[in-house]
């Protein structure tokens, strides 16, 4: 089901940025090899729910840990 392997992508998204930090989308990809939509659902999920947060940075956006 998509909702599961979006929310396991969550999981393993927020756990790496409270590991390493802030990252870009690029950074969080190449770490969690994942397809960009995904990844970009997964985000998504964890900014509505307001469990990272995102700034832009040098014109890239970076994503965080809360």
């Amino acid at each position: 089901m998509l909702k599961d392997s979006v929310g396991t992508d969550a999981g393993r998204i927020w756990h790496l940025l409270n590991e390493k930090g802030e990252m870009t989308f690029a950074q969080i990809k190449k770490d969690l090899k994942g397809k960009n939509e995904d990844l970009y659902m997964a985000i998504g999920w964890l900014l509505r729910e307001n469990n990272i947060y995102s700034r832009v940075e040098d014109e890239k956006m970076v994503f965080g840990y809360k």
